[in-house]
């Protein structure tokens, strides 16, 4: 067997990505056993850390550290999507507004039209009348014309 190398208390905790205190706690409850305690603290072997405390991964650091992130990028969103949701009700509000006043405007131009069509078919009628008016004196029968004279 080869030599094993044994590690201070404080590297140990750097390197694992556990607290000082909670290697300590392992330590006095007998979970995790320790080659030697001296002066400068417990000389541990790396194998026995990695056999009670898993080494930390990046991966469940990096989405504890995410986490107010993802909650900061949520009310973000949901803040936008509010404001965004207020925009389409006023587009909508004013869109409804639009519509209706377009609607009056078509009803009016529609009374227009049918009050000028009215009023071109009486003038039609007027004008025709008077044609017929100054047509019939010159159709005076015979006896007419000869009383005329």
């Amino acid at each position: 067997m080869g030599k094993s190398t044994y590690i201070k208390l404080v590297k140990e905790s750097e390197i694992s990505g556990w607290s000082k205190g909670a290697l300590s706690k392992a330590i006095k409850s007998g979970k995790m056993s320790v080659h030697a305690k001296t002066k400068a603290g417990f000389q541990l072997d790396p194998a026995e850390v990695l056999r009670v405390f898993p080494k930390k991964t990046e991966t469940s650091t990096n989405k504890q550290s995410e986490t107010p992130e993802k909650h900061n990028v949520n009310s973000a969103i949901s803040t936008e999507a509010n404001a965004l949701r207020q925009q389409i009700a006023t587009a909508e509000l004013e869109r409804s507004r639009e519509r209706e006043q377009l609607t009056d405007r078509i009803e009016s131009l529609q009374q227009m039209l049918a009050d000028e069509k009215s009023e071109r078919r009486q003038l039609t009628a007027l004008l025709s009348d008077q044609r017929e008016k100054a047509a019939e004196p010159s159709r005076k029968g015979l006896w007419a014309r000869l009383a005329a004279r």
